[in-house]
């Protein structure tokens, strides 16, 4: 048994591990595609105006087919990011919704609601979760990502082993590599993360085995806490469904 949050991740995760398959796919067989006058078949001046004026040889459609890979490469890395995120907002939710202690939810964080906003709520749920949504906003403004799993792991008293957390840590970090300096991690992240393997240019290295080793320790991760959220009861009933 798991929740309808947990199989949406990994149902949405299934769309990005397969656009990387179809990127390996595109990359192995980029000759297939090249064409007789033009770098890959049917390319036209009007419909590809960028592509009608590449060369047309065997190291153009590499270096064109390897951007696309990196490209969708990047698009999984931040978009696995943002699908974890979106999970800890909804067991956030889910926890203040079915019993969790609230002293502990709300702990250090301020949450401020006028009373024409609380009276406009039109059940006690909608409530909690506007309060809840402030207090994820005022944790993922912390924007550290051991912070973020660290608190929600200690506001709902889970019980999630510390060398998951550790295994899948890196692969979140890396999101903030790619967005803040074009995947060029600094000598702390590198002495940190021995594991993130590095290409020539010393960036990520963002291949197959990356992505699936990131995807194992990351849904490795969110699978056990789904687990512990259901072993106590902090799921609604509406929101379990069987694995």
């Amino acid at each position: 048994m798991n929740s309808k949050g947990y199989k949406r991740f990994t149902d949405r995760l299934r769309y990005f591990r397969e656009d990387n398959e179809v990127a390996e796919i595109i990359v192995a067989n980029k000759e297939l595609l090249k064409g007789e006058a033009s770098i890959f078949a049917n390319i036209t001046d009007v419909n590809h105006p960028i592509l009608s004026k590449r060369q047309n040889n065997a190291n153009s459609r590499k270096l064109v087919v390897q951007h696309l890979r990196k490209t969708i490469y990047v698009a999984f890395v931040k978009d696995m990011y943002e699908e974890v995120t979106e999970y800890i907002r909804y067991i956030l939710k889910e926890a203040a919704i079915n019993g969790a202690d609230p002293n502990r939810l709300v702990g250090e964080h301020n949450v401020n609601m006028k009373a024409n906003e609380i009276l406009s709520k039109s059940n006690k749920r909608e409530i909690i979760s506007t309060i809840m949504e402030q207090i994820f906003q005022q944790l993922e403004n912390e924007r550290s990502t051991i912070t973020l799993i660290s608190k929600i792991k200690n506001k709902l008293g889970l019980n999630i082993p510390q060398a998951s957390i550790d295994a899948a840590l890196p692969y979140l970090e890396v999101r903030h590599v790619f967005v803040h300096s074009d995947g060029k991690p600094c000598e702390e992240f590198k002495r940190k993360y021995p594991e993130i393997k590095l290409d020539q240019s010393q960036r990520i290295l963002l291949n197959s085995t990356f992505a699936k080793d990131a995807y194992k320790k990351i849904n490795k991760l969110i699978l056990e806490i789904d687990n512990e959220m259901m072993s106590r009861n902090y799921f609604s009933a509406s929101e379990q469904c069987k694995a």
